[in-house]
């Protein structure tokens, strides 16, 4: 029986060692070849460097924003693996397709909640300057967190949020119960064209700040207290009551204050919901928590000298979001189902 290869054109031709990386370290292999060069390995495949275990954890680590000197270290020490920085590029341009499936892929048809936010990171266009990365967050009707979409803008305004809402109308999206942003001036009026007949609701940990950030240090304990007791109150009524008595209360000793009650119309709305749903927008904390992270990375050194790579980095962070804690269903969910089935 003759081997296969002989007398077909064709022959083995030895061996020739390759250096792969994997979890255990690096390892030499023999990979067998022919002739004419068409073997193909099954279990290696041509060219191939490293096994997707090292591949894997540098996407893992790069979604939780590590920079590259930071996830070189993690690789030498945890998979006894090198990792230069041209290969740490190369293995993160697989997001690239992600960045293309994820400002494409279709929306609900409605969101109970959809929470506004902004972060100012470093970008290079000819000289490094900040832009703003928009960030919309929501609560689908299953009680499921869900990064909606992002957008890169040069600034934070009223028209690049009407864009950016616009956007979501294309992909499916019909309907949002409540929207919570700051008081960027003409966001409102962005978000009521887009989904008319929305309740508006103020970030309340952005406003405390502000107000807090206008009275002296020994206040500002008494009158975070007091400007939460507006958020605590049943109805808007109360609501208003409340906010009207925070005003008169500390207008004498700080006049500037009464500025803030004037922007703050929208404050009780959240008071005309259940505590559980009350809870989960009063504050703009779901779509901060991706801010935070974003503001984070200047701090690391990490400067984007692309676009594409602020995406490529955003786009990881989302998606390791929606595996982590988008799985988890907010608190009170049942609540707030029986409240909305009642109206």
């Amino acid at each position: 029986m003759n081997c296969p290869g002989r007398n077909s054109g064709d022959s083995r031709n030895g061996t020739y060692q390759r250096t792969l990386q994997t979890s255990l370290g690096p390892i030499t292999i023999d990979v067998p070849r022919d002739r004419n060069g068409e073997y193909a390995p099954m279990a290696i495949p041509r060219y191939s460097r490293r096994t997707d275990l090292v591949a894997s954890t540098v996407l893992k680590l790069y979604s939780a924003g590590m920079t590259d000197e930071e996830m070189r270290l993690a690789i030498s020490s945890t998979c006894e693996a090198r990792c230069s920085r041209s290969t740490i590029s190369a293995i993160t341009d697989a997001v690239a397709e992600d960045v293309r499936r994820f400002s494409s892929r279709p929306l609900p048809r409605r969101l109970f909640a959809l929470f506004l936010d902004s972060a100012y990171v470093p970008l290079r266009r000819g000289a490094v300057q900040k832009e703003a990365v928009s960030i919309a967050m929501g609560v689908t009707d299953e009680g499921v967190p869900l990064v909606v979409s992002y957008s890169v803008t040069p600034a934070e305004s009223a028209e690049a949020y009407a864009e950016f809402l616009e956007g979501f109308l294309a992909r499916g999206l019909e309907r949002v119960e409540v929207a919570v942003a700051d008081g960027i001036p003409g966001v409102d009026e962005a978000v009521l064209r887009s989904f008319p007949g929305v309740r508006r609701q103020r970030c309340f940990a952005r406003l405390m700040r502000n107000v807090c950030s206008r009275v002296r240090s020994g206040d500002r304990a008494q009158v975070a207290a007091d400007f939460m007791e507006v958020a605590r109150r049943d109805g808007p009524e109360e609501g208003r009551a409340a906010l009207e008595a925070f005003v008169a209360k500390w207008r004498p000793r700080y006049p500037r204050l009464a500025v803030w009650s004037e922007r703050a119309e929208h404050v009780p709305a959240s008071c005309e919901f259940p505590p559980g749903f009350r809870r989960l927008v009063h504050a703009n904390n779901r779509a901060g928590s991706s801010d935070r992270r974003l503001r984070r990375m200047p701090r690391k050194q990490i400067q984007f000298v692309t676009e594409e790579a602020l995406e490529k980095r955003v786009v990881s962070m989302f998606l390791h979001h929606d595996e982590a804690v988008g799985r988890r269903r907010v608190r009170c969910w049942r609540e707030i189902v029986d409240c909305y089935e009642a109206r």
